[in-house]
């Protein structure tokens, strides 16, 4: 299940090696946050702060920012994962990333049952090309030089949206994802900064709530072609 992530985070992990190591960050200390961290946005963000010289501070709050999707993500797989015990529950919940999450409910939307070892499989296979990507990357970045005519940058969003596409189940669904694109677009030209995301995310899942409930609500009986019987007329004695 993990294997199509793998595949599509090494060339990501290569992305993020060179950018790294051209913003100063040694390419063991690369690896190592692909390994403790394993946020790629955040560590691309990082990287890129470092190189600016920002303080761990700002590289903290910007970081904080940017994933606070995973909130909403955490929310949507709990009643799923309630089987596992606390400990595992938070080491698996560590590992999840955007692809992560869309191919592990897709599973379970499919009537898959929570099984710890298929879902630490998946993420240790996912991660794995994310490390291997970064420390191809860090040890080659003097030679690559800018990885954006390779189309490297692109291969995140992707590989998300071939993730995405599955699981919008109808057009309610559907219109939720398009929407949030789009508003997180306005946001983003309105200057709404790294919070675009996170609040596009929330005012199209909402709607989207709100129409699913609407949609599903019993509908009251009619009265229109309703009436009460007349009581049996008695015989007259």
């Amino acid at each position: 299940m993990g294997l199509p992530i793998f595949i599509g985070y090494v060339p990501l992990g290569i992305a993020y090696g060179v950018l790294a190591v051209k913003n100063g960050v040694p390419a063991i200390w690369a690896v190592t946050m692909s390994v403790l961290v394993f946020a790629g946005a955040g560590q691309f963000i990082a990287a890129g702060m470092i190189g600016t010289g920002a303080s761990i501070a700002a590289v903290s709050l910007a970081n904080l920012m940017v994933n606070l999707r995973h909130i909403l993500m955490s929310a949507a797989l709990t009643p799923h994962v309630q089987s596992l015990p606390p400990a595992p529950r938070a080491l698996y919940a560590a590992g999840v990333t955007d692809e992560l999450f869309a191919v592990q409910m897709a599973d379970f939307r499919n009537g898959a049952v929570c099984n710890g070892w298929r879902l630490f499989s998946c993420n240790l296979t996912a991660q794995s090309g994310w490390v291997i990507g970064t420390a191809l990357g860090g040890l080659s970045g003097s030679l690559i030089g800018d990885v954006r005519p390779y189309g490297l940058d692109f291969a995140l969003p992707a590989m998300f949206l071939a993730l995405l596409l599955p699981l919008c189940g109808d057009r309610l669904q559907l219109a939720t994802a398009i929407s949030a694109a789009l508003l997180s677009l306005l946001f983003t030209m309105a200057g709404a900064g790294r919070g675009s995301i996170i609040l596009a995310t929330i005012i199209a899942a909402t709607i989207g709530l709100f129409l699913s409930r609407h949609r599903t609500a019993p509908k009251a009986p009619s009265c229109r072609n309703t009436h009460v019987a007349a009581p049996p007329e008695k015989d007259s004695a």
